[in-house]
């Protein structure tokens, strides 16, 4: 696992980009989990910089 720090909430696990957000310590009782991790499904930096920060906001405008 290596963080790439071009394409933000985000590392890199065999070539394949990853979104990763923490969970804010006040909803953590929410959640199942401290943090919100999934494929991007993507090995194209430039894309996979579109979708983190699509999901970035799509998630501070649903907290």
């Amino acid at each position: 696992m290596a963080y790439d720090n071009s394409v933000p909430f985000s590392f890199k696990k065999n070539g394949i980009y990853y979104f990763e957000r923490r969970v804010p310590r006040d909803l953590q009782d929410h959640y199942l989990a401290s943090k919100i991790v999934y494929s991007l499904r993507t090995r194209s930096s430039a894309l996979a910089t579109s979708r983190a920060m699509t999901a970035s906001h799509q998630l501070d405008e649903y907290w």
